[in-house]
């Protein structure tokens, strides 16, 4: 018996790089992107009469706060709401976080220049480092340190095959 696509025997599931060809994502986007408001993930659950929606969003300079989640909401809310017809309509809309678990490669694009931890499953430890770039088949990771060595890469190349975890790391000195 294989292995699912998208899911690793020992790690869990593997970064997916499909959020981007999601209707509601880009229905989202198409919305918020000319207001300057960037979309990280969008969700959708339907649960008997009630429909269920989360988005995350930031900007491009990563300081969404309640006032981009307010003004995102008050857009989305009449937009899916009629999308939605007779149902109820639940529409969450929060910022990543600190420490944000990555849930799409699509993730490292919009969060170039910040810090965070990535699994690379090659040398089995957790890399951390400030995102360089995102791009042909790979994240680069600039001043990165392994786990548990005091090795400090100047870049760090990971092949998003051998990503199956990353979240966003949280340092007192990058405030």
């Amino acid at each position: 018996m294989g292995i699912a696509e998208g899911r690793s025997l020992f790690y869990g599931v593997i970064l997916q790089n499909s959020i981007t060809e999601d209707a509601l994502f880009k229905e989202i986007s198409t919305v918020l992107n000319p207001i300057g408001l960037q979309v990280v993930d969008a969700r959708k659950d339907e649960h008997r009469e009630t429909t269920h929606v989360v988005v995350i969003i930031t900007t491009e300079d990563h300081r969404a706060g309640i006032d981009e989640c307010a003004k995102a909401h008050k857009i989305l809310f009449p937009r899916l709401s009629l999308m939605q017809g007779d149902r109820h309509l639940d529409l969450e809309v929060s910022t990543p976080g600190v420490q944000r678990s990555f849930r799409d490669i699509h993730e490292f694009t919009l969060f170039t220049g910040k810090r965070c931890r990535v699994y690379d499953s090659r040398i089995r430890a957790w890399v951390e480092g400030i995102i360089s770039e995102s791009q042909d088949g790979q994240v680069i990771l600039r001043n990165a340190t392994v786990e548990d060595t005091s090795d400090l890469h100047e870049e760090y190349h990971i092949p998003y095959s051998q990503i199956h975890k990353a979240k966003l790391a949280y340092a007192w000195e990058d405030m």
